[in-house]
């Protein structure tokens, strides 16, 4: 569809390849599009939801600046399932990105792992895999680290 439209049919931006920076609205906008809507969704949904809580009536009845209130009292509560999702969404992103790379024409990890299972170079595809595995080990680590940073009850204590 993004192609059809802005690329063939109004031709604002190449095909494929990457010549420049207009080559990287169309890719990076099919990736993002879908991530973004439903992180902006759960980001409302929880900000409204904190809001009402009654840590947040308290610093608001201290006649505490409403910036204040928002950034440093209901922001890190919201934010706790805003990471959640986003760590796993990154990495569903980053596996998109062989449909992408492959539909865009790029080179990288995803259009070699199509290659790869396509001439069944199976050391190769169990290589990128790896590479994919281990990267969502690390992003669910950063997620895990920046969830603590954010709200300490979250993490496990023995008793």
């Amino acid at each position: 569809g993004l192609v059809a439209f802005f690329a063939v049919r109004l031709g604002w931006f190449p095909v494929a390849g990457n010549g420049g920076a207009s080559a990287f609205v169309l890719p990076v906008t099919a990736l993002a599009t879908g991530a973004t809507a439903v992180l902006a969704r759960i980001v409302r949904v929880e900000m409204l939801s904190v809001l009402g809580d009654d840590f947040v009536r308290t610093a608001r009845a201290k006649r505490l600046p409403a910036r204040l209130v928002y950034v440093r009292h209901a922001l890190p509560s919201a934010l706790t399932a805003t990471l959640t999702l986003g760590g796993l969404m990154l990495t569903a992103m980053v596996a998109g990105t062989v449909l992408v790379e492959n539909v865009f024409a790029w080179p990288g990890l995803g259009s070699t792992i199509v290659q790869s299972i396509l001439a069944k170079d199976y050391p190769t595809v169990q290589g990128i895999v790896l590479v994919y595995g281990i990267g969502v080990l690390l992003v669910n680590l950063a997620v895990d680290v920046l969830l603590a940073l954010l709200d300490p009850r979250s993490t496990i204590r023995e008793s």
